[in-house]
């Protein structure tokens, strides 16, 4: 009898194992079905036989045609590995997790800046859909049969906003840091200075998980008066390290708005090294609200890294600095200008009792054997044609030789390009402050996500040559919708074309009489090169 029994529950497994492996190639088939990612590609040629033959599938307006080179070149590169991530807030999911972020992304590049606006101007370009992978039944009717009647559209906008909320902070970083160093790797990224600062982003005391900063901040009052108000702010902080001349965001965090910069100095430093390489950073520009003594001497003596970065004027250092103006010593004292500007270089200040390592800060300030450990300085006293009085001198603190104290402050002056060329871009260019849902981790995804385009589209604008390098997203933007205006995208089976109109009456065998005077359509040019007689 036991035997029996044990031959039974033997059998009873083999079959629960059979009906499991069943149930997972039914799944497997209908995820293969639903979620396909079906990259089509774009082929003139076969589309335009096609045409001729009257073998096409859709037919729909150009509008954003011109993402096909550049998702085509993030696909390439390998950033759509970097989208495969687990989604660990997802229990029942319709819709891959790469499709769903690479949609979201769209969404940034094309600078839609409402999620009501999702539906128009996302999800009625069904040739960008298609690019994507979307079926032509989900395009239609969504990802499950819930979506049949109902407004069309392969997702609800709902859906892509919750989405954001999903995806832990760890997750949403990788995805940055896949991607970087990515770039890293293929060679767009070649700097050795680089630019670290933070920006706000301000939301409403509404938005879950935001922080709270209260400032005391001097207005003028209608009665032309000075007067000492407190203003809070809630919201989130977004920390970046961009590389000068590539303009690649190379390592970025997103805090509450109230905590100190100082804290977040070493991992963001610690996230771009391992993007970018061991050796890679040489001189680091940092903004005054990351000042540390223990943070500034691990940059120096534990990763090889240099930095320059303005002193407050409250340290004794900086006082130090300033009663050394008139002062005379060839041996630590330089002294450059050029035009209006006047600079003093000043070597081996000792008065910067924080600067030291984890030893150091353990040591009493007012022990009788205490030492100071030396940090050289620049001292500005004439910039922009302004001359600063006695005590009133701009300080900047560095680890670097300061014999030419000219060519640090030209250094640091580089910084300013990160608020006129980083945060200013993407605040107005980008949109980054526009929230998809009021929610920490919406943010933090929208913002690092938005990041991620940044990147992509600078490297990807430097294949178009130097030309498009400078130029910003929106003019970007502008510039290439053009080159799709008045044209028509057509799909085949897997493949798609961008035509003119005037191209595509002459495919189907009835052109226009007379061409538009602004088309560069070279008629019998066009029917030599398709084989149109």
């Amino acid at each position: 009898m036991a035997q029996r029994k044990k031959k039974q529950a033997v059998k009873d497994q083999r079959d629960r194992e059979r009906v499991r492996k069943r149930v997972e190639r039914r799944v497997s088939r209908k995820n293969c079905r639903y979620l396909a990612w079906n990259h089509l590609t774009r082929n003139q040629k076969e589309v335009a036989q096609r045409i001729m033959a009257g073998d096409y599938r859709r037919i729909g307006p150009a509008g954003w045609g011109f993402l096909d080179k550049f998702l085509i070149f993030i696909k390439t590169i390998g950033f759509l590995e970097c989208l495969d991530v687990s989604g660990e807030g997802y229990v029942r999911r319709m819709i891959t997790i790469s499709k769903l972020l690479l949609t979201y992304q769209m969404k940034i590049l094309m600078g839609i800046s409402s999620m009501n606006q999702v539906p128009q101007l996302l999800f009625g370009d069904i040739g960008l859909l298609m690019m994507l992978g979307y079926t032509a039944e989900q395009i239609e009717n969504g990802h499950c049969k819930r979506g049949k009647g109902k407004k069309k559209g392969p997702i609800h906008k709902d859906t892509l906003a919750d989405a954001l909320d999903r995806f832990s902070p760890e997750e949403i970083e990788g995805i940055l840091n896949g991607g970087v160093k990515l770039l890293a790797k293929k060679g767009f990224i070649k700097d050795k200075i680089y630019l670290m600062d933070a920006t706000d982003l301000a939301t409403t005391e509404k938005c879950k998980g935001a922080g709270r900063r209260t400032v005391i901040k001097k207005v003028l009052t209608r009665q032309k008066e000075i007067v000492e108000v407190l203003e809070t702010t809630h919201g989130f902080k977004l920390h970046i390290i961009r590389s000068l001349d590539s303009r690649i965001i190379v390592a970025a965090k997103v805090t509450q708005i109230q905590e100190s910069e100082k804290n977040w100095t070493l991992p963001l430093v610690k996230q771009a090294i391992e993007n970018v390489g061991s050796g890679k950073i040489k001189l680091l520009l940092i903004d005054r609200g990351y000042l540390d003594g223990l943070t500034l001497w691990t940059l120096k003596h534990a990763h090889g890294i240099d930095w320059v970065i303005p002193a407050r004027t409250d340290m004794a250092v900086t006082k130090d600095a300033r009663g050394l103006r008139e002062a005379e010593d060839q041996t630590r004292i330089f002294r450059a200008e050029r035009k209006d500007l006047k600079v003093v270089g000043l070597k081996g200040l000792m008065s910067y009792d924080q600067y030291g390592d984890d030893a150091h800060q353990l040591k009493d300030v007012n022990a009788k054997d205490f030492k100071a450990n030396p940090i050289n300085a620049v001292m500005v006293t004439r910039w922009d044609d302004k001359d600063y009085p006695p005590g009133k001198e701009k300080v900047f603190l560095t680890s670097m030789a300061v014999s030419d104290p000219l060519g640090i402050l030209d250094k640091y002056d580089l910084r300013s390009l990160i608020e006129n060329t980083a945060f200013r871009e993407l605040k107005q260019g980008w949109l980054i402050n526009k929230i998809p849902k009021k929610t920490e981790r919406a943010v933090t995804a929208h913002a690092i996500l938005t990041v991620c385009m940044y990147n992509f589209t600078n490297a990807y604008r430097t294949d178009l040559g130097q030309e498009l390098t400078e130029r910003g997203i929106r003019r970007f933007r502008m510039q290439t919708f053009s080159q799709t205006y008045a044209k028509v995208m057509i799909m085949s089976d897997e493949h798609f074309g961008i035509f003119d109109l005037e191209e595509f009456a002459i495919l189907l065998g009835k052109p226009p009489k007379d061409f538009r005077p602004w088309s560069d359509v070279d008629p019998e040019a066009f029917k030599k090169e398709h084989g149109i007689t």
